[in-house]
């Protein structure tokens, strides 16, 4: 529509032109109009008839002498298609997407916003009793619907959380929900404890960490490499060619900070060696390591591995991030 009806009134009436001239040759529509000469066909409409659009103000005149009469066809006018039952005009989430958030599942927003705006009204409640990334959710809050978001997983519910409040704008805040703010959401029963998060499965606990971080979990858990996320600085996103989906070339080649997360409640040297050597071999200036806490030989091997290479092993706790103690640690 776009592409089409490219052109606008000062009222923002959005319009196209079309031509005048008749498809046949009309001998008795040839005439004169304002100064401005007929096709050798004639004109499509009668002398009248052109009046009549011309003081509804749905012709252009050119610029020239010579040019043609063009009338404007306005697209709120058109009673257009009604749609089918196969969609084929919203594109999905590829590896280019810039909505892409690399939730496994993710759809398309276009593809919520439209089944929302069919199905419900404004002021509404939507709920999405299993909502992923929550598309659903940001489709629902951008159309005025009211919305219930549950998913089982604390890692869905942390990434739908993020992205409400960096794409919609609203604050995760339980006073100013409870004020029935429009712009503000809670979310429960996440595991905000240390207990909590040593009782979940171990790759929920990776995922949790690596999000809390501002990271991109592995789609594949086992043979990861030693990395279970990566955080990409802002830097990188700006200075690498978009690939096209499905060209991994260069993947690995793009700059990252490699995330390591145990379930541990004290991870030893061994476990910082191994990490040390992940970034030796992806030459990685800096990584992040997240556990519950760290033995004194852990800690001085990642003050010495410094001073050796002056590669930075980040040693993250389970309470600097409960804490929000991050700031400090990942600048």
């Amino acid at each position: 529509m776009k592409g089409k009806y490219r052109y606008q009134d000062p009222d923002g009436r959005r319009y196209r032109l079309s031509d005048l001239r008749s498809p046949q040759p009309r001998p008795n529509l040839i005439y004169d109009y304002k100064g401005y000469k007929s096709h050798p066909n004639g004109w499509a409409v009668s002398r009248e008839r052109m009046e009549e659009l011309d003081a509804q103000g749905r012709l252009r005149f050119p610029a020239k002498p010579d040019g043609r009469i063009e009338m404007k066809r306005y697209l709120d006018e058109r009673k257009g298609m009604p749609a089918g039952n196969v969609w084929l005009d919203i594109d999905p989430i590829n590896s280019q997407a810039m909505e892409r958030l690399g939730y496994p599942t993710q759809k398309p927003l276009a593809l919520l916003e439209r089944i929302l705006a069919a199905s419900t009204n404004e002021n509404d409640i939507v709920l999405d009793a299993f909502c992923g990334c929550g598309t659903a959710l940001v489709a629902a809050q951008k159309l005025k619907r009211q919305w219930i978001g549950v998913d089982i997983s604390p890692t869905a519910c942390r990434v739908m959380a993020k992205r409400l409040r960096d794409v919609c704008g609203m604050d995760e805040s339980e006073p100013l929900w409870r004020a029935h703010r429009a712009n503000a959401f809670v979310v429960r029963d996440l595991p905000w404890t240390e207990a909590k998060l040593r009782a979940i499965p171990h790759f929920e606990f990776e995922n949790w960490a690596v999000i809390a971080l501002g990271g991109v979990p592995n789609k594949t858990q086992v043979g990861d490499m030693g990395i279970d996320g990566r955080i990409f600085p802002v830097s990188a996103a700006a200075s690498f060619p978009r690939r096209r989906e499905g060209d991994l070339a260069g993947l690995e080649a793009e700059k990252f900070y490699p995330i390591q997360v145990k379930q541990k409640d004290k991870v030893g040297r061994p476990d910082i060696d191994a990490f040390e050597a992940v970034l030796m071999r992806e030459d990685c200036e800096k990584g992040f390591f997240v556990s519950f806490d760290y033995s004194a030989d852990a800690l001085g091997e990642i003050e010495q591995f410094f001073k050796r290479t002056h590669k930075v092993v980040v040693a993250l706790t389970v309470d600097d991030i409960l804490n929000e103690h991050l700031a400090r640690k990942l600048a």
